[in-house]
């Protein structure tokens, strides 16, 4: 019984140092974006949440008041 959890937490203990193992080989080879490109890229994803957050609240707002003559409430 003893001997079978020690093996099972070797077992366990070896494929999280495979893991962590995998992990740092595999960030090595990750293209990092420069600074520059760094810069861009948030830019850009900030000006289209702001253009899809104005669009959407314009959405809002038209299809609000149709439903509202629609029904006659306001």
């Amino acid at each position: 019984m003893a001997g079978k959890d020690v093996k099972e937490k070797g077992a366990l203990v070896k494929k999280i140092k495979k893991t962590v193992t995998d992990i740092r080989l595999e960030l090595k080879r990750v293209t990092w974006p420069t600074w520059p490109e760094l810069l861009n890229y948030t830019t850009t994803v900030l000006f289209v949440c702001a253009v899809m957050g104005i669009l959407i609240y314009v959405l809002d707002m038209v299809l609000s008041r149709i439903l509202l003559l629609t029904l006659n409430i306001g």
